[in-house]
């Protein structure tokens, strides 16, 4: 995972120097293999986990970097531009299949001006190894980068009927992905259709014909969570690898799509965007936050060493783990939702 020191200095209280934050990284297990000059930054390759999927954005990464030195996790307000009509006015958001899609937000831009990139946007993705295409696939990528969280951005007036379903692929269907592939569906890939055909393959690539370009005035902002077994398992049929599907196939933060949405169109609305209210949120079966009977005797057993009580609840914390006192040496511990790697 490429990370921008100077992007992931941007989620810290303190100014820590790069030499701290590199030997904390590698203190952590969160390895630097290398790092490289980058128009006034340093880019490092940090090798992550495979059910770390947190990590693979800056806001993961720093979260890991705040706890290693104790220092606090800076957040930033992602203000918006709104207009008075509601996303339901605008599209019709359906989700057909509940058990492959459960989160499904959307949010309408309309008035974007489509350009090149400002400065800082395509530093940011450059610092990534992409080139950058232009402003709005440029935020896409941002929040991406940024969060770990993948978006996607459709072309609204190229979406029939102004509907938005997400189903599965029927028999025989065709889909002309960005990168020119001709994908013939098979009935198991979940798609993104409008009212008559597929416009993506979810969670894996956009479609050609809903393709953003200098034209594209209003957008449909697509924040999601998808079933990370459906993902590896169509990305396989579909001979497709994409920064998307490496994400959601390791299993995506079930609680972040709003912010993620929200985030894509505060970036937007400085091209010259208005955002619907309302944004569409489909969630009809939310999960609760796993809960963790940790005991301090258990966890001398397994580590050989006595470990301080107040740092097990400080680190817990640091890492945004909500930690109960049961009774002297037992806590009840609520799992945050984008640590999907942590199970009993």
């Amino acid at each position: 995972m490429r990370i921008s020191v100077a992007w992931l200095k941007e989620y810290l209280e303190e100014d820590i120097p790069a030499s701290r934050i590199i030997e904390t990284l590698n203190r952590i297990g969160l390895m630097v293999e290398s790092q490289e000059e980058c128009e006034g930054d340093i880019v490092l390759d940090v090798e992550t986990y495979a059910n770390r999927p947190d990590t693979l954005g800056h806001l993961g990464m720093a979260r890991e970097v705040a706890a290693g030195l104790g220092v606090k996790l800076k957040r930033k307000d992602w203000p918006l531009v709104e207009m008075s009509l509601r996303t339901a006015e605008v599209v019709d958001v359906q989700v057909r299949d509940e058990h492959l899609c459960p989160r499904y937000c959307g949010l309408v831009v309309k008035g974007v001006k489509v350009s090149p990139s400002p400065g800082w946007l395509r530093q940011r993705i450059e610092a990534m190894g992409l080139k950058p295409i232009n402003n709005v696939v440029d935020a896409t990528n941002f929040v991406l980068f940024a969060t770990a969280h993948p978006i996607h951005a459709f072309d609204l007036a190229k979406i029939g009927g102004r509907k938005i379903i997400v189903r599965r692929a029927r028999r025989e269907e065709r889909l002309l992905c960005l990168d020119g592939t001709d994908l013939i569906l098979e009935p198991e890939m979940l798609v993104i259709a409008d009212e008559t055909k597929p416009v993506a393959l979810a969670g894996v690539i956009g479609g050609m014909e809903s393709a953003v370009t200098e034209e594209t005035r209003d957008i449909f902002i697509e924040s999601a969570c998808f079933d990370p077994v459906s993902i590896r398992k169509t990305r396989k049929a579909a001979s497709l690898q994409t920064d998307a599907s490496y994400r959601f196939e390791r299993g995506a933060d079930v609680s972040f799509p709003p912010e993620a949405a929200l985030m894509a169109a505060s970036l937007l609305s400085h091209f010259g965007g208005k955002a619907t209210r309302e944004m569409a949120d489909i969630y009809p079966e939310p999960r609760r936050r796993k809960e963790i009977i940790l005991r301090h005797r258990r966890i001398t057993e397994l580590l050989g060493i006595e470990v301080d009580s107040k740092f097990i609840t400080r680190m817990l914390e640091d890492l945004e783990f909500d930690v109960d006192v049961q009774q002297p040496g037992v806590w009840r511990v609520r799992v945050p939702t984008f640590r999907v790697d942590i199970d009993r």
